[in-house]
């Protein structure tokens, strides 16, 4: 069955997040509304975002669209319900349940994208981070029982919906993640990028290793400067590690005492905080290696990021990572910083392995686009609309 023109409301609140900062989630939501509505603008009626805050300016593209709508528990289409309600970003912690999923969209046929079931799978370690929040976000996920289909954005994904939540395989639509041209575009070239890491971050030094993530337990930040500890001091001085990170002023000091208590030289560490997305594109674009060492993604964005600006990767070889390398040349037991600290000194000491992973990264950039997530989004719309709208029972978590 085809999807109606004008019949899908998408809920894009997710742009809007502050804990986001327009990365992760929040970029995910923005690239996936943005080739939507370039692919099949005829299909989108709505695109709901919340009027008392602000769009990012990264997302000032949805209000040309002419289909920006005020989204609320009370407020939304003004004559009919839409055909599809779309929860782009069902894990919103300062949304209540009937916020995410409003009364007047319940006789739509419900499709959400699981980003990942994290905070469920590590549930130990989430528990002790968010406290209440945790438990909150574990008992929303019952909404993911009541889609009529679930958009995945990895295959490891859609397997542990149907491992954690017994969601069935026929309302799973795996669609996948993307990067943007747009973002490596930013910086086009090696030499742009030395330029403007002389003048915007002094401090790093070429030959540099790159970490992005986050300080979350599964981000592995305390993991990844072990490994960078038993690397031999003779490899460490040429190849300073860069941590790319928003860190409170506390939180800075104490990793900067965790290293020199682990003898790693103060120069040879580097601290950026948060930087812009310019910034960002021109160290992924100078870095000799981009590690990434998380013990747990649903997907792993800033894999693709790194990729799409040239950079060879080196990845934990653990849940949905393996699905965008291509290339598995350059993976690790995240779990162990020295088999980290191992596939770090092979890949550095290896001049035809790091040439090798720079074209895997390009070879799966080009594959990995907005246009084929957006493809994959309107199929699962077309899913939806083959089950009853009577919503799935909700399963027991």
């Amino acid at each position: 069955m085809e999807t109606a023109p004008g019949s899908v409301w998408l809920d894009a609140r997710g742009i809007q997040s502050v804990g986001h900062a327009g990365r992760g989630v929040a970029r995910y939501v923005t690239e996936q509304a943005r080739a939507l509505l370039e692919l099949a603008p005829e299909l989108i009626g709505w695109v709901g975002l919340n009027p008392d805050l602000p769009l990012p300016e990264s997302a000032q593209f949805l209000e040309r669209s002419g289909k920006v709508a005020p989204q609320t528990a009370s407020a939304g289409p003004s004559d009919a319900p839409p055909g599809i309600y779309h929860v782009m970003s069902p894990g919103e912690a300062d949304l209540g349940l009937d916020e995410i999923w409003p009364v007047w969209s319940r006789s739509s046929r419900l499709v959400l994208t699981l980003h990942d079931l994290i905070p469920l799978i590590m549930r130990e370690h989430y528990n002790a981070d968010w406290g209440h929040w945790s438990t909150a976000w574990i008992a929303r996920l019952g909404l993911v029982g009541a889609a009529h289909q679930v958009l995945t954005n990895s295959q490891q994904t859609a397997e542990d919906a149907m491992e954690h939540l017994r969601v069935p395989e026929e309302r799973i639509t795996v669609i996948g993640s993307g990067v943007s041209d747009r973002f490596s575009s930013l910086v086009r070239t090696p030499e742009q990028a030395d330029a403007l890491l002389r003048l915007a971050l002094p401090k790093v030094r070429p030959g540099f290793l790159l970490y992005v993530g986050g300080v979350d337990y599964r981000k592995n930040l305390e993991g990844t400067i072990r490994a960078y500890a038993e690397l031999p001091a003779a490899m460490r001085d040429p190849h300073q590690l860069v941590i790319v990170c928003k860190l409170a002023y506390h939180r800075r000091l104490s990793l900067r005492a965790f290293a020199l208590d682990l003898g790693i030289e103060s120069p040879n560490l580097l601290l950026t905080g948060f930087v812009p997305d310019r910034e960002l594109a021109a160290l992924y674009r100078a870095c000799e290696l981009f590690v990434f060492p998380s013990l747990y993604e649903g997907a792993g964005l800033p894999i693709l990021e790194a990729m799409s600006c040239g950079a060879p990767v080196a990845a934990s070889g653990v849940s949905a990572m393996p699905e965008l390398l291509g290339d598995p040349a350059a993976t690790f037991d995240p779990a162990d910083p020295s088999d980290i600290a191992r596939c770090i000194r092979e890949v550095l000491a290896n001049r035809a392995m790091l040439k090798a992973l720079r074209a895997s990264s390009r070879e799966q950039a080009a594959l990995r686009t907005w246009e084929r997530v957006a493809k994959r989004t309107v199929e699962g719309y077309e899913r939806a609309l083959e089950f009853p709208l009577e919503p799935a029972k909700l399963p027991a978590l």
